[in-house]
């Protein structure tokens, strides 16, 4: 079911009301600056993961995307689930001496597409976020390593082009999920990012969608 950006902005709200104290500490202690140079997440949309993590809770948690981890701390500060993370190219994870309580839970692939990961990694999976470009299979693949209700999230639903924003691979792979998912019996609630925040929103998300699936 596709929804409208309100339902993104309430739940942005309502969660900002319930867990404004625990998000200020996050905000303040924040462990990996994006560097401009990095092309890694923005800040607001790691803040958006943080938020995501408060409210949801997840205990095991897939990242397809690793980069230099800027997303994957962010999601270690703010839960204390397992982090299992790949990525396609060399290891390039930004390692912050003094800080094993998060990196330790950050379980790395590097070198390993998403395909071969989603093969060798066991499941239980209930909270997903994808950095990068989906396939079919990889669709399959998550859905058979989470558990029936799983929240999913993927960068990029929208990328800066003039005159304006233009979908990007985020959108792709939400369409593939949501594909999946009304083809095997599961309901689906899309929290899309809205077109008027590109390039200027900037306290919590920016261009990432969420969407919460849950087995008919």
């Amino acid at each position: 079911m596709w929804q409208s950006t309100e339902n993104t902005i309430k739940y942005i709200d309502d969660g900002i009301s319930e867990h404004n104290t625990r998000l200020r500490e996050l905000n303040n202690n924040f462990l990996v600056k994006p560097r401009p140079y990095t092309n890694s997440i923005s800040r607001s949309d790691a803040r958006f993961l943080q938020l995501a993590c408060l409210v949801e809770k997840p205990k095991k948690i897939m990242e397809i995307g690793t980069w230099i981890g800027t997303s994957a701390y962010a999601l270690s500060q703010a839960s204390d689930a397992l982090i299992y993370t790949c990525d396609d190219g060399p290891d390039n994870f930004y390692i912050i001496e003094g800080q094993e309580s998060y990196t330790d839970r950050i379980i790395r692939h590097p070198d390993t597409h998403s395909s071969e990961f989603l093969k060798k990694i066991d499941g239980g999976f209930d909270f997903v976020f994808v950095d990068g470009w989906l396939k079919d299979d990889d669709a399959k693949g998550i859905f058979e390593k989470c558990e029936d209700n799983f929240t999913f999230i993927t960068h990029d639903y929208y990328r800066f082009e003039k005159p304006k924003p233009v979908f990007d691979k985020g959108h792709r792979a939400a369409e593939r999920m949501i594909k999946y998912a009304w083809e095997n019996g599961y309901e689906c609630e899309l929290y899309p990012p809205s077109l008027d925040w590109i390039p200027t929103f900037g306290k919590i998300n920016l261009c990432c969608a969420m969407i919460k699936f849950s087995r008919i």
